[in-house]
């Protein structure tokens, strides 16, 4: 009995053994947007990279407040691409510069807006149906 069976667990491993090899793999959800990670290529004249200057990140603690911008690592009264780092807010930075203020933004895709009254009781009766 042990025997027949034999065969069938090989058959049965083999296909498992093919399927694992040709799936593909999964994205990883913690990496970063591609735009992010997109090589740049040189800088501009103006010294700031190409593609523009982009905020990556903030870091605001009771001694200091610190950014990423285009890869770099800034404190305030730092210079890039010919601007100086004045501000750093948890979504945002404020840069000076000859040409005058600019604001770089965390996620400048979002767009805020408010939620009307049909659509805030809309969303509380879907999430009070959910946790039933």
């Amino acid at each position: 009995m042990v025997a027949a069976l034999t065969p069938c667990w090989l058959a049965a491993l083999s296909l498992v053994a093919v399927a694992v090899a040709n799936a593909e793999p999964l994205p990883d959800p913690t990496r970063p947007p591609s735009a992010i990670l997109a090589p740049t290529s040189g800088t501009t004249e103006a010294g700031e990279p190409a593609g523009g200057l982009i905020l990556q990140s903030t870091l605001i603690a009771p001694d200091r407040r610190a950014a990423v911008i285009s890869g770099r690592s800034m404190t305030v009264g730092d210079e890039i691409g010919g601007f100086r780092l004045v501000r750093v807010a948890p979504t945002e930075v404020m840069l000076e510069g000859s040409e005058g203020a600019r604001t770089l933004k965390l996620f400048p895709d979002v767009k805020k807006r408010a939620a009307s009254v049909a659509e805030t009781t809309r969303r509380t009766r879907s999430a009070d149906r959910h946790e039933r």
